[in-house]
């Protein structure tokens, strides 16, 4: 039997974000994708057994590599990481060298425009600083709990419609806030 071919993961865009998003829960039609709770993936959809269960970022890692996160041994933090690695998000090394090559545009003499180089850098990595990555994996990193909360009135350990409705539903709007990051 031939060995599985992995598929190339995809480029994690604002697009895709909320394409991914209006699949898990679709704001016009409120119709909605169940998924499952405390873990990645969790056996097949008691609705549709073809379709295997996952969380909000279990979906958002079969939506990236069209794989299983058990296949891959997956984790939650490799789910964000990969996210964070595949999108569009200005990275904080980009970002800093944007700041850093404004610096090296004023045509400084070379010893002061070094000494305002260290002294941004010095401000950067010993402040409160949060790039629009760090802000877009807290996001993502959030996913889990909204997931796995229990809004007030409903049971999560019972599986009903407005169960997976509610989950679907916070864990779309965390897909929408993380979007709003990414470049258009």
């Amino acid at each position: 039997m031939p060995a599985k071919k992995k598929s190339k993961p995809v480029r994690v865009t604002r697009k895709f974000l909320l394409d991914l998003a209006d699949k898990i829960y679709n704001t016009k039609t409120r119709s909605c994708l169940r998924l499952c709770t405390g873990t990645l993936q969790n056996g097949p959809d008691p609705k549709d057994p073809k379709r295997s269960m996952h969380c909000g970022l279990g979906e958002l890692y079969f939506a990236m590599t069209g794989r299983e996160p058990k296949e891959d041994f997956m984790t939650e933090d490799g789910v964000v990481e990969l996210a964070v690695e595949l999108s569009t998000v200005l990275h904080e090394d980009e970002e800093f060298e944007q700041e850093r090559q404004k610096i090296r545009d004023l045509g400084l003499d070379p010893v002061v425009e070094d000494n305002l180089i260290e002294a941004y850098d010095a401000v950067v990595f010993n402040s409160e600083y949060h790039s629009v990555e760090d802000q877009f994996r807290d996001i993502l990193n959030s996913i889990p709990d909204v997931n796995d909360s229990r809004p007030p009135g409903l049971n999560v350990d019972v599986c009903s419609y407005e169960t997976y409705r509610t989950r679907a539903r916070l864990v779309a709007k965390k897909l929408r806030e993380a979007a709003k990051l990414l470049p258009e």
